[in-house]
This record gives structure tokens, sequence and C-alpha cells, in this order.
């Protein structure tokens, strides 16, 4: 038995599923964490140059601060990405593989198309937008300079999203972590040059970035063009209109998702700006400690993604298998591995919280607002497992109409007013934040335990029952 067939055996009969989601979640896992290492290797390497400590502070707020237009960038990308994931493993589940290829084929194709007009876009846009941001001063000249180079590696970036949905929906949960190994391995060396070598300051972490996801493209399509399974072939790049209004018809709830996801923590990211404005020249930053936070909070909760993606492909191929019944006991697995994991990972990062936040911060009330967040980081985390196995339950079911609407909610309706009654009419310190994440949270936990009963796990696109389930039948 070659390893795609033991993985589709593992993913449809290993009566273990525990043990099944485990096996292809470890890779994922390392894989995210790889990805949060890919982000943290900048804000490392810039904070140990030598500059004033008032430069590198605006420089290391710059790389957290530009995050959100990133992401809303990628939305799209990753929108179809889920959407193609879906669809091809609920082809695979029904024995459907050329349906499949050629649905990767068409993902592939609108990756490219979708990672060119963001680059173009995302050049031109950045200054307008940082200014709609609040950003001033060293803030907007260094979030200029990072975000303009950053636009560069949308192609590659994507590219590697059409890739890894590919894989992913037949079960292969190693090959892109090997890929992402070698793509952060050229980042921490081509930075460390351009920084200390060529003497650059941020732009030099921006383009390390940007160089090492553009390589990437290469080993991608080689492997996508030897497949086994799913062979990528010029065909399969020939615009099919059926396939591409599938993905589109399926990705845009997921696309919108992360669209307005990214879009609320930039308006969040307006008010922490908002806020450090107000303090003036106090010789401290609040917006460094919290971009550090969030990259802390990234390598505690993105193993926990990786449950919700191999969540999301057990799903689907149970689904596309007609095996209600399994696809729901691994939703129910998944649910206790998060749990497990944020508790205990939670547990590991708390007695040594400090020390990591020296690592990149000196100034000790940076240090302790940077603390402080860790805290309340650390007491949510079990909700945000919770969140990720109901958006990889929804997302395997071909339910994206569920993602939107829990995603939406989670932020637009439970944290985003919330945050700006708190800071502009309550008058609460950068604390409101945090409380604002955990308020979320919790109520997100309540909604998706409601939406999940709209899950009858039916092969479908959206809500459309006989697009998928009618050629499973034939």
């Amino acid at each position: 038995m070659d390893k795609t067939l033991k993985k589709q055996h593992l993913i449809l009969h290993d009566k273990n599923i525990i043990k099944g989601i485990l096996l292809l979640a470890i890779p994922v896992m390392l894989n995210n964490v790889v990805k949060a290492l890919h982000d943290i290797v900048d804000t490392f390497l810039v904070s140990k140059m030598t500059a004033p400590e008032e430069a590198i502070s605006a420089q290391i707020s710059a790389i957290g601060f530009v995050n959100p237009i990133v992401s809303i960038c990628q939305a799209l990308a990753i929108g179809m990405m889920t959407a193609g994931a879906a669809l091809m493993s609920q082809y695979i589940g029904g024995k459907k593989d050329e349906k499949a290829r050629k649905v990767s084929g068409q993902l592939l194709l609108i990756c490219i198309v979708i990672g060119i007009v963001f680059n173009i876009a995302l050049y031109l846009l950045s200054p307008s937008i940082l200014s709609m941001m609040n950003a001033k001063g060293e803030l907007f000249k260094y979030s200029l300079t990072y975000i303009r180079i950053r636009s560069f590696e949308m192609i590659g970036l994507f590219i590697f999203y059409a890739y890894q949905a590919t894989r992913q929906s037949q079960g292969d949960t190693v090959t892109p972590v090997i890929i992402n190994v070698i793509s952060v391995v050229l980042n921490i060396i081509l930075t460390t040059i351009l920084i200390y070598g060529f003497k650059m300051d941020i732009s030099g972490a921006a383009l390390g970035t940007v160089i090492s996801n553009v390589i990437i493209i290469f080993p991608c399509i080689i492997h996508m063009a030897k497949s086994e399974m799913l062979t990528l072939k010029l065909d399969s790049l020939t615009p099919n209109l059926y396939y591409i209004k599938k993905v589109f018809k399926l990705g845009l709830p997921a696309a919108i998702s992360q669209a307005f996801t990214s879009f609320g923590f930039l308006i969040i990211n307006s008010v922490t700006s908002d806020l450090q404005n107000g303090l003036g020249n106090v010789g401290y930053s609040i917006l460094a400690p919290i971009s550090i936070g969030g990259r802390i909070n990234s390598i505690l909760l993105l193993p926990v993604m990786g449950i919700g993606t191999v969540l999301a492909t057990f799903v689907g191929q149970n689904v596309g298998a007609r095996n209600k019944d399994r696809a729901k006991k691994a939703f129910i697995s998944s649910i206790i591995l998060s749990l497990i994991l944020t508790i205990v990972g939670g547990m590991i990062i708390y007695p040594f919280r400090e020390a990591i936040i020296k690592v990149f911060l000196s100034n000790p009330k940076e240090i302790d607002i940077c603390m402080l967040y860790i805290n309340y980081l650390i007491f949510g985390l079990p909700l945000m497992g919770i969140f990720q196995c109901y958006i990889g339950c929804y997302q395997g079911a071909g339910r994206t109409d569920l993602v939107l609407t829990l995603s939406t909610i989670r932020l637009w309706v439970l944290r985003i007013p919330v945050l700006l009654l708190m800071v502009y009419l309550l008058k609460f310190n950068y604390q409101a934040v945090w409380l604002c994440m955990v308020i979320s949270n919790f109520g997100a936990t309540i909604l998706g335990l409601i939406l999940y009963q709209l899950v009858d796990y039916e092969p479908r696109i959206n809500h459309f029952k006989k697009s998928i389930s009618k050629e499973l039948e034939a």
C-alpha cells in the first residue's frame, strides 16, 4: 500500500480516530510553528540591530502593525485554498480523482492571478492604508518600507497556498513542512546577511522574507507536476469556468471571512495606535509589546490550528465517502485534542514568559505590558482551540457560510464594538484590547455550538446539494 492509500485508510477506515488525527496533525503543527518562526525571525533580528532603542522599538512595532494588511491581501487566496481543499477532499473520498486533479490546476491558476493583482494593489495603496490606520512619524516610515517590499512575496505565497491545499486534501501533511523549513532557514540566512552584513534596517528583514518565499515556488510546482494522484498537467492550467465557478462559489464566504477578520484586526491596530498617540512621548511603546505578544500567541495557537486543518480533511473525505458518523467522531476527537494542547501549552509557557519576552524587548515598561498581555492570552487559549475546531469542521463539511457567520460575529459584533465602547466611552487603557479578546472568544464558543447544529455532513457546495452530491452519485 503506497503512502497516499495509507493516509486515505487512516482518514476513512482506521478505528482509532484520535491516533489518525494526531499522526496527520503533527506535521501540520510543525508547519504552523515554522510559519510562526518565519515571522519571528524578522522581529528577533531587528530587535538585535545596533541602533537607538526608540528606532528598534518603532521597527518592531511596524512588523506587527502591518500584519493585518498582509492578511487582508492573503484572504482571497486562503479562501480559495479552503474551497479547493474541501472540494478535492470530497472528490477523493468519493473516488473522483480526475475531478480533484482539475480542481487542483484551477486553484493554482486562480492563486497566480490573485498574487499578481494583490502585489500591485498592496504596493500602490499602502501609504493611504497606513494613514487611515493612524500611523505617524517613525511608525509610518518603517511600516511603509516593510509592507511595500513584502508585497512582492504575494505570488510565491499564493502558489504555496494552492500547493498546500492539494497536498493536504490527499492527507500529505509532511511535504509542506519540509518546504516551509527550507524557506525559514533561507529567511534566517538572508535576513542575517542583509541586516548585519549589508547594514540594512527593517528593509533587510522584509527582503529576506520575500526572497525565501519566492524560492519555494519551484519545488512546489515540480512536486505538483510529479504527484502520483493529482498530477499537474498543462490542461489543468487551461481556464475551466466550470471548476473556477465551483471554487469561487465555495471559497468566497471563506475569503470574506478571512478578509473581515483581518480588517477587524486592522481596526484594532488603529485603535491601539490611537492609544499610543494619546500617550505622547512617554518613553515606551504599547505597540511593540503587543507585536511580541502576538508572535508568542502564534507559537501557542498555530499547533491547535493544525488540528483544525487536519479535521477539515478528515471531515471532507468522510463526507465524500458518505460516512457521517466518522466525520462527527473526528470533530469530537479534535475538540478533546485541542483542549489538551492549549491547556498544556499554556502551562509550559507561563513560567518562562518573562524570559521569552526579554529576548525581544529591553524596556521594563514594555516588558510589563507584554507580560500582562500573555496572561490574557493563556487564559483564553482553550476557547481559541475550540473555535479552530468549529472552523475545521465547517470547512470540511463545505459550510463556509457558517465560517463566515461565526468569524464575522466574533470580531464585528462581540469584539470591535465592545473595544470602541471601552476605549472611547468608558476610557479604558490598552487592556481593553485583551478584555475584548476574551469576551469575543467566549461568545464565539457558544455561537459555534449553535451553528454546529446546522452541519448535516452531506456533500455540497454551500447550500447547493446538487453540485457535488450528483457528481459523487454519477
